[in-house]
């Protein structure tokens, strides 16, 4: 007989709830920042990926730099201020359309540079100078 491991409420709940979340906030920032964000230190971020905390109080939200690098992100003094604004509007954005998951409160957003593609680039230029 196989034993199933049994879930307790909480977990069935983040195992499909975090994602659609984490897509969503995603999404949204991604297009506030186009259309309502002026500031030209801004202006420039592409949203990764956003990873959220499994009570869904904090979100990390890792962008890029688009033609850029890490020299060219905003201080963290300032991206603490863009990601209290971002914030707002996403509170104000979800009380209008009355968002379909039902969150309670916008999570506390942490902007992160995503170094990921910099470790890629990386690699493969060592991989190429290598095959040369």
């Amino acid at each position: 007989m196989i034993e199933r491991k049994r879930l307790k409420p909480s977990d069935r709940m983040s195992s499909t709830r975090v994602p659609k979340i984490e897509d969503f906030l995603k999404k949204e920032i991604s297009q506030i920042i186009s259309s309502q964000v002026q500031d030209p230190r801004y202006k420039f971020l592409n949203i990764v990926d956003v990873k959220c905390s499994s009570d869904l109080g904090v979100a990390k939200v890792f962008f890029t730099i688009i033609n850029g690098d890490k020299a060219d992100a905003p201080e963290n003094k300032s991206l603490e201020k863009f990601a209290s604004m971002i914030r707002s509007k996403l509170s104000k954005f979800m009380q209008i359309r009355r968002v379909f998951m039902q969150i309670r409160r916008v999570p506390k957003l942490i902007f992160k540079y995503d170094e990921s593609l910099e470790r890629y680039n990386n690699i493969d230029s060592l991989l190429n100078s290598l095959s040369d």
